[in-house]
């Protein structure tokens, strides 16, 4: 084979190559500056002291670190925690505005002491009856926080209807007994939020009631709160649902009063039987509390909590006779006036009364007695609670 290599050409590895390490050598030694220009420089050096005066400068400054190491690592002696603080500072200045009244102080007992009490007490009284100035448009507070009513004040009476309301006070509660005699069964209406079943909305009773002017109202069963149950109001099936966990409180053509406990029918059956009896108002709540004048069983696991000792705001309804109605309104949730009562002091209540029948309605923060243009109770949460329906005696009904 002809040999194709020309003189001074260059070979085909033509790469530069290591040159090889020579071991009959010993290592070249490499210094710090023999890395300079390979390596870029992240650090700063620290300041060489070269002379005396470079020396005693360095030393006083690294003796002044140690101390403030020193220091800042020692522990703080007692401080004084934040009470004796205030202490301090109250003391200093008790002593700035405390001054020495003129003249001796009298001594208890004596005729000036007297006459400094008494004219405490004079002025104490002239505050006290000097009235509050007010900005327009502002109700003034009521002087008491809570209500009382002379026997005789709460009274209605005309040819079509009579109303008298008591206030009693029994143990350590406050109730309203009324008494109401009606001349037709029509005069015992109810009305809704928004005057409608199905509006949706909810206000508060003497709302509802302020547009139907009535005698008396109180609030209902709350009926649009639960979706089920056989609602008829003034003669109208409203709803055909059946429900379990209440118990029925049924009102005649006649206006007498009855109940049903039973819930096992199927849906509708009940309210189809009830439309064809001419049922004028029906109602779902309970416990039933009187029938045919006497204690009703009350059940152990229902609704409402009927254990003796539970005590809350009350609204029920009853009958003593035809067309002679009576209702218990208990206040309740309030310190230092009426605590509420419990569904089996509700019960004796109306025994007490005479009734014949009687039915809890829905209670708690509901309660509302409005009688004539206004709430007469003391409603737990400090204002009326926005409910869907109301119960009303009316001398005129439309």
């Amino acid at each position: 084979m002809k040999n194709k290599k020309q003189s001074g050409a260059k070979p085909l590895d033509s790469f530069k190559r290591t040159p090889t390490r020579r071991y009959d050598l010993p290592p070249q030694e490499e210094t710090r500056l023999s890395h300079a220009g390979r390596f870029r420089r992240r650090y700063f050096d620290l300041p060489a002291f070269s002379g005396s005066v470079d020396r005693l400068l360095g030393g006083m400054l690294c003796a002044a670190m140690l101390l403030l190491l020193c220091n800042a690592s020692m522990p703080m002696g007692d401080v004084p925690d934040v009470q004796a603080r205030f202490e301090d500072w109250a003391a200093i200045q008790n002593e700035k505005t405390v001054k020495a009244l003129p003249g001796p102080t009298p001594e208890p007992g004596s005729e000036l002491y007297e006459a400094l009490q008494f004219s405490q007490e004079a002025q104490q009284e002239q505050l006290l009856a000097t009235p509050t100035p007010v900005a327009p448009g502002v109700t003034p507070e009521p002087t008491s926080q809570f209500k009382y009513y002379e026997p005789g004040e709460l009274a209605y009476e005309t040819d079509k209807m009579s109303v008298s309301i008591e206030q009693k006070k029994k143990d350590d509660f406050v109730y309203y007994v009324c008494d109401i005699r009606l001349s037709d069964v029509s005069q015992l209406r109810t009305a809704f939020a928004g005057d409608d079943f199905r509006s949706g909305i909810y206000e508060a009773t003497s709302d509802i009631a302020g547009r139907y002017s009535p005698v008396l109202a109180i609030n209902a069963d709350f009926c649009r709160y639960h979706r089920e149950g056989v609602i008829i109001r003034n003669g109208e099936v409203l709803r055909r649902q059946n429900i379990k966990k209440h118990h029925l409180l049924v009102i005649d053509e006649n206006g007498d009063m009855s109940a049903q406990t039973d819930r096992s029918g199927k849906q509708g059956l009940v309210a189809n039987r009830l439309e064809q009896a001419n049922t004028w108002q029906t109602f779902e709540f309970g416990p039933v509390l009187v029938e045919n004048g006497q204690a009703a069983e009350l059940p152990k696991s229902f609704y409402v909590n009927c254990n003796d000792g539970y005590y809350e705001p009350r609204t029920a309804v009853g009958q003593l006779g035809p067309l002679h109605y009576i209702v218990i309104v208990v206040d309740g949730r309030r310190d230092g006036f009426s605590r509420g009562v419990s569904i089996p002091t509700l019960q004796e209540l109306f025994l007490e009364e005479g009734a014949q029948f009687a039915f809890n309605l829905d209670g708690g923060g509901s309660t509302t007695l409005y009688f004539l243009g206004e709430v007469i109770n003391m409603p737990s949460g400090g204002k009326e609670r926005s409910v869907s329906d109301v119960l009303m005696f009316m001398a005129n009904p439309q």
